[in-house]
Protein backbone atom coordinates (compact mmCIF):
# COMPACT_ATOMS: atom_id res chain seq x y z
CA UNK A 1 0.00 0.00 0.00
CA UNK A 2 1.28 3.28 -1.09
CA UNK A 3 2.47 5.16 2.41
CA UNK A 4 1.75 8.68 0.95
CA UNK A 5 -1.43 9.47 1.73
CA UNK A 6 -4.90 9.80 -0.23
CA UNK A 7 -4.68 13.91 -0.82
CA UNK A 8 -1.28 16.19 0.01
CA UNK A 9 -0.24 19.83 -0.36
CA UNK A 10 2.27 20.52 -3.31
CA UNK A 11 3.83 23.06 -1.28
CA UNK A 12 5.55 24.73 -3.78
CA UNK A 13 2.20 25.70 -5.55
CA UNK A 14 0.68 26.84 -2.86
CA UNK A 15 -0.20 30.30 -3.19
CA UNK A 16 -1.64 31.22 0.55
CA UNK A 17 -5.52 32.03 -1.34
CA UNK A 18 -6.91 30.49 1.95
CA UNK A 19 -9.33 29.15 -0.10
CA UNK A 20 -9.12 25.91 0.64
CA UNK A 21 -9.83 26.93 4.46
CA UNK A 22 -12.87 28.69 3.06
CA UNK A 23 -14.19 25.58 1.59
CA UNK A 24 -13.17 22.45 4.06
CA UNK A 25 -16.14 21.83 6.12
CA UNK A 26 -13.86 20.99 8.89
CA UNK A 27 -11.33 23.34 8.61
CA UNK A 28 -8.66 20.57 8.66
CA UNK A 29 -5.67 22.83 7.22
CA UNK A 30 -2.96 24.94 8.95
CA UNK A 31 -1.05 27.90 7.43
CA UNK A 32 2.55 27.81 8.09
CA UNK A 33 5.88 29.19 6.38
CA UNK A 34 2.77 30.96 4.12
CA UNK A 35 1.79 27.33 3.35
CA UNK A 36 -1.66 25.66 3.46
CA UNK A 37 -0.99 22.29 4.65
CA UNK A 38 -3.74 19.39 6.00
CA UNK A 39 -4.21 18.39 9.32
CA UNK A 40 -4.60 14.53 8.68
CA UNK A 41 -5.88 14.20 12.07
CA UNK A 42 -8.69 16.60 11.76
CA UNK A 43 -9.06 15.44 7.55
CA UNK A 44 -12.33 13.31 6.52
CA UNK A 45 -11.16 13.36 3.25
CA UNK A 46 -14.05 14.52 1.63
CA UNK A 47 -11.75 16.26 -1.44
CA UNK A 48 -13.09 19.36 -1.13
CA UNK A 49 -10.11 21.09 -1.34
CA UNK A 50 -8.91 19.06 -4.60
CA UNK A 51 -11.66 20.78 -6.49
CA UNK A 52 -11.18 24.33 -5.52
CA UNK A 53 -7.94 25.02 -5.11
CA UNK A 54 -7.10 27.74 -7.61
CA UNK A 55 -3.32 26.24 -8.76
CA UNK A 56 -3.99 22.86 -7.86
CA UNK A 57 -1.81 22.60 -4.79
CA UNK A 58 -4.22 20.21 -3.42
CA UNK A 59 -3.40 17.01 -4.81
CA UNK A 60 -4.96 13.42 -4.97
CA UNK A 61 -2.62 10.49 -4.15
CA UNK A 62 -1.86 8.82 -8.28
CA UNK A 63 -2.17 4.68 -7.66
CA UNK A 64 -2.00 3.64 -11.23
CA UNK A 65 1.47 2.63 -11.12
CA UNK A 66 0.56 0.16 -8.02
CA UNK A 67 -2.48 -0.62 -10.47
CA UNK A 68 0.21 -1.86 -13.35
CA UNK A 69 2.35 -3.58 -11.09
CA UNK A 70 -0.48 -6.20 -9.91
CA UNK A 71 -1.27 -6.43 -13.96
CA UNK A 72 2.45 -7.53 -14.11
CA UNK A 73 1.58 -10.26 -11.28
CA UNK A 74 0.82 -14.06 -12.09
CA UNK A 75 -2.79 -13.28 -10.14
CA UNK A 76 -5.95 -12.35 -11.26
CA UNK A 77 -6.52 -9.18 -11.46
CA UNK A 78 -10.10 -8.12 -10.91
CA UNK A 79 -11.54 -4.08 -11.73
CA UNK A 80 -14.54 -3.29 -9.08
CA UNK A 81 -16.61 -0.65 -11.09
CA UNK A 82 -18.66 1.85 -9.24
CA UNK A 83 -21.81 2.40 -10.77
CA UNK A 84 -21.81 6.06 -11.29
CA UNK A 85 -19.14 4.60 -14.54
CA UNK A 86 -22.39 5.71 -16.63
CA UNK A 87 -22.03 9.10 -16.24
CA UNK A 88 -18.30 9.45 -16.14
CA UNK A 89 -17.34 7.05 -19.42
CA UNK A 90 -20.56 8.55 -22.36
CA UNK A 91 -18.42 8.11 -24.72
CA UNK A 92 -18.16 4.24 -24.44
CA UNK A 93 -20.96 1.65 -24.70
CA UNK A 94 -20.42 -0.71 -21.87
CA UNK A 95 -19.55 -3.23 -23.83
CA UNK A 96 -17.08 -0.86 -25.27
CA UNK A 97 -16.07 -0.04 -21.36
CA UNK A 98 -15.48 -3.63 -20.18
CA UNK A 99 -13.12 -4.79 -23.66
CA UNK A 100 -10.96 -1.47 -23.14
CA UNK A 101 -10.47 -2.65 -19.23
CA UNK A 102 -9.50 -6.48 -19.69
CA UNK A 103 -7.49 -4.80 -22.57
CA UNK A 104 -5.45 -3.47 -19.82
CA UNK A 105 -5.06 -7.02 -18.17
CA UNK A 106 -7.81 -6.92 -16.11
CA UNK A 107 -8.97 -10.74 -15.98
CA UNK A 108 -12.40 -8.69 -15.82
CA UNK A 109 -14.62 -6.15 -14.81
CA UNK A 110 -17.70 -6.72 -11.61
CA UNK A 111 -20.02 -4.15 -10.44
CA UNK A 112 -19.48 -2.98 -7.07
CA UNK A 113 -23.35 -2.75 -6.95
CA UNK A 114 -23.26 -6.11 -6.14
CA UNK A 115 -21.45 -5.27 -2.98
CA UNK A 116 -23.85 -3.13 -2.26
CA UNK A 117 -26.42 -5.68 -2.95
CA UNK A 118 -24.83 -7.58 0.45
CA UNK A 119 -24.91 -4.47 2.16
CA UNK A 120 -28.53 -4.24 1.85
CA UNK A 121 -29.09 -7.71 3.33
CA UNK A 122 -26.88 -7.57 5.89
CA UNK A 123 -28.63 -4.18 7.09
CA UNK A 124 -31.90 -5.81 6.41
CA UNK A 125 -30.87 -8.81 8.84
CA UNK A 126 -29.38 -5.89 11.55
CA UNK A 127 -32.69 -4.24 11.42
CA UNK A 128 -34.71 -7.45 11.90
CA UNK A 129 -32.43 -8.01 14.82
CA UNK A 130 -32.23 -4.66 16.60
CA UNK A 131 -35.08 -2.54 14.54
CA UNK A 132 -35.91 -0.27 17.86
CA UNK A 133 -32.10 0.96 17.58
CA UNK A 134 -31.43 4.31 15.35
CA UNK A 135 -28.59 3.85 12.90
CA UNK A 136 -26.75 5.59 10.28
CA UNK A 137 -25.38 3.68 7.06
CA UNK A 138 -21.41 3.21 7.07
CA UNK A 139 -21.87 3.00 3.03
CA UNK A 140 -20.05 6.98 2.62
CA UNK A 141 -16.29 6.45 3.87
CA UNK A 142 -16.43 10.62 4.38
CA UNK A 143 -19.58 10.13 6.71
CA UNK A 144 -18.05 7.52 8.73
CA UNK A 145 -14.68 9.52 9.39
CA UNK A 146 -16.98 12.76 10.13
CA UNK A 147 -18.27 10.80 12.89
CA UNK A 148 -15.44 9.14 14.09
CA UNK A 149 -13.29 12.41 14.74
CA UNK A 150 -16.27 14.88 15.12
CA UNK A 151 -18.94 13.12 17.00
CA UNK A 152 -17.54 9.78 18.79
CA UNK A 153 -20.34 10.17 20.80
CA UNK A 154 -22.77 8.85 17.85
CA UNK A 155 -20.19 6.00 16.50
CA UNK A 156 -21.95 3.28 18.29
CA UNK A 157 -25.31 3.95 15.99
CA UNK A 158 -23.27 3.18 12.60
CA UNK A 159 -24.63 -0.08 11.05
CA UNK A 160 -21.64 -2.33 11.62
CA UNK A 161 -21.08 -3.22 8.42
CA UNK A 162 -18.06 -2.89 5.42
CA UNK A 163 -18.83 -0.82 2.61
CA UNK A 164 -20.04 -1.68 -1.04
CA UNK A 165 -16.44 -1.87 -2.17
CA UNK A 166 -15.53 -3.77 0.72
CA UNK A 167 -18.16 -6.43 0.44
CA UNK A 168 -17.67 -6.74 -3.23
CA UNK A 169 -13.64 -7.31 -2.50
CA UNK A 170 -14.88 -10.04 -0.45
CA UNK A 171 -17.43 -11.90 -2.57
CA UNK A 172 -14.95 -11.41 -5.56
CA UNK A 173 -12.39 -13.70 -3.55
CA UNK A 174 -14.74 -16.16 -1.81
CA UNK A 175 -15.75 -16.60 -5.49
CA UNK A 176 -12.42 -16.19 -7.52
CA UNK A 177 -9.90 -17.45 -5.01
CA UNK A 178 -8.24 -15.64 -2.15
CA UNK A 179 -5.18 -15.09 -4.03
CA UNK A 180 -7.06 -12.97 -6.77
CA UNK A 181 -6.18 -8.77 -6.69
CA UNK A 182 -9.10 -6.34 -6.48
CA UNK A 183 -8.64 -2.65 -8.04
CA UNK A 184 -11.69 -0.50 -7.45
CA UNK A 185 -12.20 2.83 -9.27
CA UNK A 186 -14.88 5.48 -8.51
CA UNK A 187 -15.58 9.06 -8.18
CA UNK A 188 -14.58 8.90 -4.43
CA UNK A 189 -10.89 9.91 -2.95
CA UNK A 190 -11.86 8.69 0.53
CA UNK A 191 -12.04 4.83 -0.58
CA UNK A 192 -8.29 5.31 -1.37
CA UNK A 193 -8.40 5.92 2.90
CA UNK A 194 -10.54 2.44 3.61
CA UNK A 195 -7.13 0.43 2.09
CA UNK A 196 -5.86 1.15 5.71
CA UNK A 197 -8.46 -0.98 7.90
CA UNK A 198 -7.50 -3.81 8.74
CA UNK A 199 -8.20 -7.58 7.24
CA UNK A 200 -9.26 -4.93 3.84
CA UNK A 201 -10.17 -6.85 0.90
CA UNK A 202 -9.57 -4.15 -1.13
CA UNK A 203 -5.87 -3.85 -3.02
CA UNK A 204 -6.14 -0.86 -5.11
CA UNK A 205 -8.52 1.77 -4.97
CA UNK A 206 -8.23 4.00 -8.08
CA UNK A 207 -10.66 7.08 -9.13
CA UNK A 208 -12.32 7.56 -12.50
CA UNK A 209 -9.66 10.25 -13.46
CA UNK A 210 -6.82 7.97 -12.94
CA UNK A 211 -8.74 5.38 -14.74
CA UNK A 212 -9.61 7.69 -17.53
CA UNK A 213 -5.97 9.01 -18.40
CA UNK A 214 -4.59 5.00 -17.93
CA UNK A 215 -7.10 4.29 -21.03
CA UNK A 216 -5.91 7.61 -22.77
CA UNK A 217 -2.10 6.47 -21.95
CA UNK A 218 -2.66 3.50 -23.34
CA UNK A 219 -4.45 5.57 -26.73
CA UNK A 220 -8.10 3.65 -26.34
CA UNK A 221 -10.54 5.14 -27.67
CA UNK A 222 -14.29 3.90 -27.93
CA UNK A 223 -13.90 3.50 -32.33
CA UNK A 224 -10.71 1.25 -30.96
CA UNK A 225 -13.24 -1.72 -29.71
CA UNK A 226 -16.14 -3.57 -31.17
CA UNK A 227 -18.27 -3.73 -27.98
CA UNK A 228 -19.30 -7.34 -28.51
CA UNK A 229 -22.13 -8.26 -26.30
CA UNK A 230 -20.20 -11.07 -24.64
CA UNK A 231 -18.26 -8.57 -23.13
CA UNK A 232 -20.13 -8.30 -19.48
CA UNK A 233 -20.08 -8.09 -15.87
CA UNK A 234 -18.58 -11.03 -14.22
CA UNK A 235 -19.90 -12.70 -12.34
CA UNK A 236 -23.35 -11.25 -13.77
CA UNK A 237 -25.09 -7.57 -13.74
CA UNK A 238 -26.31 -5.65 -10.70
CA UNK A 239 -30.01 -4.21 -10.93
CA UNK A 240 -31.26 -1.85 -8.00
CA UNK A 241 -28.21 -1.57 -5.89
CA UNK A 242 -27.03 0.29 -9.23
CA UNK A 243 -29.35 2.94 -7.53
CA UNK A 244 -26.59 3.66 -4.72
CA UNK A 245 -24.41 6.32 -5.79
CA UNK A 246 -27.85 8.52 -6.02
CA UNK A 247 -28.88 10.38 -2.71
CA UNK A 248 -31.59 8.10 -1.40
CA UNK A 249 -30.39 4.92 -3.27
CA UNK A 250 -29.59 2.84 -0.17
CA UNK A 251 -32.89 2.95 0.66
CA UNK A 252 -34.83 2.79 -2.16
CA UNK A 253 -33.34 -0.97 -1.69
CA UNK A 254 -33.67 -1.28 1.72
CA UNK A 255 -37.48 -0.01 1.24
CA UNK A 256 -38.30 -2.98 -1.60
CA UNK A 257 -35.99 -5.74 0.35
CA UNK A 258 -36.02 -5.11 4.11
CA UNK A 259 -38.90 -5.84 5.01
CA UNK A 260 -39.33 -3.59 7.88
CA UNK A 261 -42.24 -1.30 6.53
CA UNK A 262 -42.21 0.60 9.79
CA UNK A 263 -38.56 1.75 9.75
CA UNK A 264 -38.65 5.36 9.09
CA UNK A 265 -36.08 5.69 6.42
CA UNK A 266 -34.22 9.24 5.74
CA UNK A 267 -31.85 10.42 3.07
CA UNK A 268 -29.67 13.81 3.34
CA UNK A 269 -26.49 14.72 1.30
CA UNK A 270 -24.26 17.41 1.46
CA UNK A 271 -21.60 17.82 4.60
CA UNK A 272 -23.18 20.76 5.82
CA UNK A 273 -26.56 18.98 5.83
CA UNK A 274 -25.57 15.94 7.63
CA UNK A 275 -23.92 18.19 10.27
CA UNK A 276 -26.85 19.95 10.92
CA UNK A 277 -28.33 16.45 11.71
CA UNK A 278 -25.79 14.69 13.64
CA UNK A 279 -25.52 18.42 15.79
CA UNK A 280 -29.10 17.98 16.47
CA UNK A 281 -29.05 14.21 16.90
CA UNK A 282 -30.41 13.76 20.23
CA UNK A 283 -33.63 15.27 18.69
CA UNK A 284 -34.28 13.40 16.02
CA UNK A 285 -33.11 10.15 17.32
CA UNK A 286 -36.20 7.87 17.06
CA UNK A 287 -36.27 4.47 17.71
CA UNK A 288 -36.55 2.75 14.68
CA UNK A 289 -34.95 5.95 12.13
CA UNK A 290 -32.44 4.78 9.88
CA UNK A 291 -30.18 7.74 8.15
CA UNK A 292 -28.48 7.29 4.72
CA UNK A 293 -26.09 10.17 5.16
CA UNK A 294 -24.01 10.81 1.97
CA UNK A 295 -21.27 13.41 1.80
CA UNK A 296 -20.97 14.59 -1.63
CA UNK A 297 -24.94 16.41 -2.14
CA UNK A 298 -26.53 14.57 -4.66
CA UNK A 299 -24.99 11.35 -3.81
CA UNK A 300 -21.17 9.69 -5.04
CA UNK A 301 -22.33 10.76 -8.64
CA UNK A 302 -20.94 14.27 -7.73
CA UNK A 303 -18.12 12.78 -5.87
CA UNK A 304 -14.91 15.05 -6.08
CA UNK A 305 -13.41 12.55 -8.42
CA UNK A 306 -16.24 12.47 -10.92
CA UNK A 307 -15.07 13.23 -14.52
CA UNK A 308 -17.71 14.83 -16.22
CA UNK A 309 -19.39 18.38 -15.40
CA UNK A 310 -22.97 17.44 -16.26
CA UNK A 311 -25.71 18.51 -13.03
CA UNK A 312 -26.32 15.70 -10.52
CA UNK A 313 -30.13 16.02 -11.96
CA UNK A 314 -29.00 15.32 -15.33
CA UNK A 315 -26.60 12.08 -13.65
CA UNK A 316 -29.58 11.17 -11.52
CA UNK A 317 -31.86 11.02 -14.54
CA UNK A 318 -29.16 8.48 -16.66
CA UNK A 319 -28.68 6.38 -13.34
CA UNK A 320 -32.38 5.67 -12.78
CA UNK A 321 -33.00 5.18 -16.46
CA UNK A 322 -30.05 2.57 -16.90
CA UNK A 323 -31.57 0.71 -14.02
CA UNK A 324 -35.00 0.76 -15.71
CA UNK A 325 -33.53 -0.74 -18.74
CA UNK A 326 -32.33 -3.98 -17.08
CA UNK A 327 -34.57 -6.66 -17.22
CA UNK A 328 -32.82 -8.94 -14.86
CA UNK A 329 -34.31 -11.25 -11.61
CA UNK A 330 -31.12 -11.44 -9.68
CA UNK A 331 -30.71 -12.73 -6.43
CA UNK A 332 -28.56 -11.73 -3.87
CA UNK A 333 -24.87 -14.02 -3.44
CA UNK A 334 -24.36 -15.68 -0.33
CA UNK A 335 -23.04 -13.40 2.50
CA UNK A 336 -19.53 -14.03 2.33
CA UNK A 337 -18.18 -14.58 6.21
CA UNK A 338 -16.97 -12.13 8.57
CA UNK A 339 -19.05 -9.31 6.77
CA UNK A 340 -19.54 -7.28 10.06
CA UNK A 341 -17.03 -5.11 10.46
CA UNK A 342 -17.00 -2.89 13.33
CA UNK A 343 -16.09 0.80 13.07
CA UNK A 344 -12.37 1.30 14.46
CA UNK A 345 -12.09 2.43 17.67
CA UNK A 346 -11.98 5.88 18.71
CA UNK A 347 -8.86 7.24 19.72
CA UNK A 348 -9.94 9.55 23.59
CA UNK A 349 -8.68 12.70 22.00
CA UNK A 350 -8.98 15.81 24.10
CA UNK A 351 -10.21 18.48 22.46
CA UNK A 352 -8.89 21.67 23.82
CA UNK A 353 -11.25 24.43 24.83
CA UNK A 354 -10.07 28.27 25.41
CA UNK A 355 -11.25 30.28 27.39
CA UNK A 356 -12.93 33.88 26.60
CA UNK A 357 -9.40 35.29 28.43
CA UNK A 358 -7.53 33.45 25.58
CA UNK A 359 -9.43 34.42 22.70
CA UNK A 360 -9.66 37.96 23.22
CA UNK A 361 -5.49 38.44 23.32
CA UNK A 362 -5.63 36.26 20.28
CA UNK A 363 -7.97 38.85 18.77
CA UNK A 364 -5.90 41.81 20.02
CA UNK A 365 -2.92 40.64 18.29
CA UNK A 366 -4.89 41.29 14.99
CA UNK A 367 -6.17 44.40 15.92
CA UNK A 368 -9.74 43.62 17.51
CA UNK A 369 -10.27 45.06 20.71
CA UNK A 370 -13.79 44.80 20.49
CA UNK A 371 -17.10 42.84 18.79
CA UNK A 372 -17.37 46.16 16.78
CA UNK A 373 -14.25 45.13 15.39
CA UNK A 374 -14.84 41.73 14.53
CA UNK A 375 -16.35 41.93 10.79
CA UNK A 376 -16.34 38.44 10.49
CA UNK A 377 -15.73 38.85 6.66
CA UNK A 378 -14.60 35.49 5.82
CA UNK A 379 -11.11 36.64 4.23
CA UNK A 380 -8.85 34.46 6.59
CA UNK A 381 -11.08 31.41 5.69
CA UNK A 382 -13.24 31.20 8.50
CA UNK A 383 -16.38 31.63 9.63
CA UNK A 384 -16.00 34.24 11.72
CA UNK A 385 -13.13 35.68 13.70
CA UNK A 386 -13.43 33.91 16.94
CA UNK A 387 -13.04 30.69 14.74
CA UNK A 388 -10.20 32.46 13.15
CA UNK A 389 -8.65 33.31 16.42
CA UNK A 390 -9.01 29.84 17.89
CA UNK A 391 -6.98 28.65 14.93
CA UNK A 392 -4.29 30.92 15.77
CA UNK A 393 -4.36 29.43 19.00
CA UNK A 394 -4.01 26.02 18.16
CA UNK A 395 -1.26 27.34 15.68
CA UNK A 396 -3.24 26.61 12.30
CA UNK A 397 -3.59 30.34 11.38
CA UNK A 398 -1.01 33.17 11.40
CA UNK A 399 -2.11 36.76 12.17
CA UNK A 400 -1.60 37.95 8.22
CA UNK A 401 -4.48 35.90 6.90
CA UNK A 402 -6.58 38.67 8.49
CA UNK A 403 -7.87 41.20 5.89
CA UNK A 404 -8.65 43.78 7.78
CA UNK A 405 -5.47 43.27 10.14
CA UNK A 406 -2.98 43.12 6.92
CA UNK A 407 -4.71 46.17 5.26
CA UNK A 408 -4.40 48.38 8.31
CA UNK A 409 -0.77 47.23 8.34
CA UNK A 410 0.32 48.05 4.46
CA UNK A 411 -2.02 51.46 5.20
CA UNK A 412 0.12 52.15 8.03
CA UNK A 413 3.34 51.25 6.18
CA UNK A 414 2.39 53.70 3.40
CA UNK A 415 1.61 56.46 5.86
CA UNK A 416 4.92 55.63 7.63
CA UNK A 417 6.46 56.43 4.83
CA UNK A 418 4.73 59.82 3.89
CA UNK A 419 5.80 60.84 6.67
CA UNK A 420 9.37 60.01 6.46
CA UNK A 421 10.24 61.63 3.76
CA UNK A 422 11.58 64.58 3.53
CA UNK A 423 9.72 66.43 1.00
CA UNK A 424 6.39 67.50 1.03
CA UNK A 425 3.66 64.96 -0.15
CA UNK A 426 0.01 65.80 -1.11
CA UNK A 427 -2.64 63.05 -2.48
CA UNK A 428 -5.71 64.17 -3.82
CA UNK A 429 -8.81 62.90 -5.44
CA UNK A 430 -10.60 63.70 -8.37
CA UNK A 431 -12.90 66.37 -6.57
CA UNK A 432 -9.32 68.10 -5.44
CA UNK A 433 -9.63 67.17 -1.43
CA UNK A 434 -7.03 65.84 0.16
CA UNK A 435 -6.66 62.49 0.91
CA UNK A 436 -3.43 62.37 2.49
CA UNK A 437 -0.05 64.86 3.02
CA UNK A 438 2.54 64.60 5.32
CA UNK A 439 3.34 67.31 8.13
CA UNK A 440 6.30 68.50 5.82
CA UNK A 441 3.83 69.36 3.02
CA UNK A 442 1.91 70.96 6.01
CA UNK A 443 4.99 73.10 7.20
CA UNK A 444 5.62 74.66 3.48
CA UNK A 445 2.16 76.19 4.17
CA UNK A 446 3.42 78.40 7.00
CA UNK A 447 2.01 79.06 10.39
CA UNK A 448 -1.75 78.29 8.84
CA UNK A 449 -1.06 75.02 7.31
CA UNK A 450 0.68 73.52 10.67
CA UNK A 451 -2.21 74.73 12.92
CA UNK A 452 -4.48 73.08 10.33
CA UNK A 453 -2.55 69.56 10.09
CA UNK A 454 -2.97 69.85 14.05
CA UNK A 455 -6.26 69.98 14.07
CA UNK A 456 -7.36 68.04 11.31
CA UNK A 457 -4.22 64.80 10.82
CA UNK A 458 -2.80 64.77 7.12
CA UNK A 459 -5.61 67.55 6.40
CA UNK A 460 -7.65 65.16 5.07
CA UNK A 461 -11.02 66.53 3.17
CA UNK A 462 -9.12 69.80 3.06
CA UNK A 463 -9.70 71.80 -0.20
CA UNK A 464 -6.42 71.69 -2.46
CA UNK A 465 -6.86 75.05 -4.06
CA UNK A 466 -7.91 77.26 -0.82
CA UNK A 467 -4.05 75.91 0.61
CA UNK A 468 -1.75 76.60 -2.37
CA UNK A 469 -1.02 78.62 -5.79
CA UNK A 470 -0.27 75.71 -7.78
CA UNK A 471 -3.47 73.61 -7.24
CA UNK A 472 -4.12 73.79 -11.15
CA UNK A 473 -1.44 71.62 -11.82
CA UNK A 474 -3.74 68.91 -9.51
CA UNK A 475 -6.30 69.56 -11.52
CA UNK A 476 -4.51 69.76 -15.24
CA UNK A 477 -3.06 65.68 -14.44
CA UNK A 478 -6.65 64.34 -13.33
CA UNK A 479 -8.62 66.28 -16.03
CA UNK A 480 -5.77 65.22 -19.11
CA UNK A 481 -4.76 61.86 -17.53
CA UNK A 482 -0.92 62.46 -17.80
CA UNK A 483 1.78 60.62 -16.19
CA UNK A 484 3.10 63.43 -14.92
CA UNK A 485 3.47 67.09 -14.82
CA UNK A 486 6.77 68.93 -13.55
CA UNK A 487 6.50 72.46 -12.81
CA UNK A 488 8.92 75.40 -10.80
CA UNK A 489 7.26 77.91 -8.67
CA UNK A 490 8.06 80.35 -6.10
CA UNK A 491 6.28 80.55 -2.68
CA UNK A 492 7.06 81.72 0.41
CA UNK A 493 10.71 83.09 -0.61
CA UNK A 494 11.49 79.52 -1.77
CA UNK A 495 11.81 78.11 -4.94
CA UNK A 496 10.33 74.85 -5.15
CA UNK A 497 10.08 72.36 -7.58
CA UNK A 498 5.98 70.86 -8.01
CA UNK A 499 6.03 67.11 -9.18
CA UNK A 500 2.44 66.36 -9.74
CA UNK A 501 1.94 62.08 -11.04
CA UNK A 502 -1.05 60.15 -11.36
CA UNK A 503 -1.98 57.14 -8.89
CA UNK A 504 -5.13 56.11 -10.54
CA UNK A 505 -5.94 57.34 -13.98
CA UNK A 506 -8.76 60.98 -13.41
CA UNK A 507 -9.11 59.69 -9.67
CA UNK A 508 -5.87 60.06 -7.81
CA UNK A 509 -2.76 62.08 -8.22
CA UNK A 510 -0.38 62.97 -6.06
CA UNK A 511 2.61 65.52 -5.68
CA UNK A 512 6.29 65.90 -4.35
CA UNK A 513 6.90 69.44 -3.66
CA UNK A 514 11.03 69.71 -2.84
CA UNK A 515 13.74 72.36 -2.80
CA UNK A 516 15.65 73.01 -5.75
CA UNK A 517 18.58 72.70 -4.24
CA UNK A 518 17.90 69.06 -3.31
CA UNK A 519 18.82 66.56 -6.02
CA UNK A 520 16.62 65.91 -9.18
CA UNK A 521 18.02 62.24 -9.92
CA UNK A 522 17.08 61.55 -5.66
CA UNK A 523 13.44 63.24 -6.06
CA UNK A 524 12.92 61.10 -9.24
CA UNK A 525 13.71 58.07 -7.42
CA UNK A 526 11.39 59.43 -4.91
CA UNK A 527 8.45 59.67 -7.02
CA UNK A 528 8.98 56.09 -8.49
CA UNK A 529 9.19 54.68 -4.95
CA UNK A 530 6.00 56.93 -3.88
CA UNK A 531 3.98 55.45 -6.70
CA UNK A 532 4.75 52.27 -6.40
CA UNK A 533 3.72 52.23 -2.54
CA UNK A 534 0.51 54.21 -3.59
CA UNK A 535 -0.29 51.52 -6.38
CA UNK A 536 0.28 48.53 -4.15
CA UNK A 537 -1.79 49.91 -1.34
CA UNK A 538 -4.23 50.52 -3.18
CA UNK A 539 -5.02 47.50 -4.93
CA UNK A 540 -4.58 46.21 -0.68
CA UNK A 541 -8.09 48.21 0.01
CA UNK A 542 -9.64 46.93 -3.67
CA UNK A 543 -8.63 43.39 -3.33
CA UNK A 544 -8.87 42.91 0.23
CA UNK A 545 -10.65 39.52 0.01
CA UNK A 546 -8.05 38.32 -1.18
CA UNK A 547 -5.07 40.23 0.37
CA UNK A 548 -2.09 37.59 1.43
CA UNK A 549 0.50 39.89 2.71
CA UNK A 550 2.60 40.49 -0.39
CA UNK A 551 1.68 43.86 -1.17
CA UNK A 552 2.91 45.15 2.37
CA UNK A 553 6.02 43.32 2.12
CA UNK A 554 6.82 44.92 -0.97
CA UNK A 555 5.41 48.21 0.62
CA UNK A 556 8.44 47.56 3.37
CA UNK A 557 10.93 46.73 0.78
CA UNK A 558 10.31 50.02 -0.99
CA UNK A 559 10.18 52.14 2.26
CA UNK A 560 13.54 51.02 3.57
CA UNK A 561 14.83 51.43 0.26
CA UNK A 562 13.63 55.17 0.20
CA UNK A 563 14.89 55.94 3.92
CA UNK A 564 18.29 54.09 2.91
CA UNK A 565 18.30 56.95 0.13
CA UNK A 566 17.90 59.75 2.70
CA UNK A 567 20.35 57.99 5.50
CA UNK A 568 22.97 57.99 2.16
CA UNK A 569 22.16 61.85 1.73
CA UNK A 570 22.63 62.83 5.16
CA UNK A 571 26.24 61.03 5.47
CA UNK A 572 26.84 62.74 2.33
CA UNK A 573 26.23 66.29 3.68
Amino acid sequence: MNPMKAIYTEKNNCQDCYKCIRHCPVKAIKIEDHSASIVYDLCIYCGKCTTICPVGAKKVRNDVSEAKYLLKGREKVILSLAPSYVNEFPEFSQHQLIEAITTLGFYGVSETALGAELVVEQVKLLRQDNHSAPAISSCCPVIVELVRKYYPHLVHYITPVVSPMEAHARMLKEQYGEDIKVIFAGPCIAKKTELEQVNNAVDVALTFPELDSWLKEEGFTPDFFMGKEDNVFIPRQAKDAALFPVDGGMISNLKNNAGVADDLFMSFSGIQNVRSILDDFDNICHENIFLELMACEGGCINGPAKITASSPAHKRFHIISDVHKLQINNQPAPLPDKMLLSVPEIDNQSVTVFNEKEIREALQTVGKVSAKDELNCGGCGYDSCREFAKAMLEGKAERQMCVSYMRRVAQNKATVLLQKIPYGVVMVDEHMRIIESNATFAEMLGKEGHDLFTTRPRLEGAMLEKLVPFSKLFDTVLNTGADSIEKDIRMNEKMLQISVFTIQKHKIVCGIIHDMKKSVNQVEMVEKRLRKVMLDNMATAQKAAFLLGENVSQTETILNSVMDLFDNENRDE
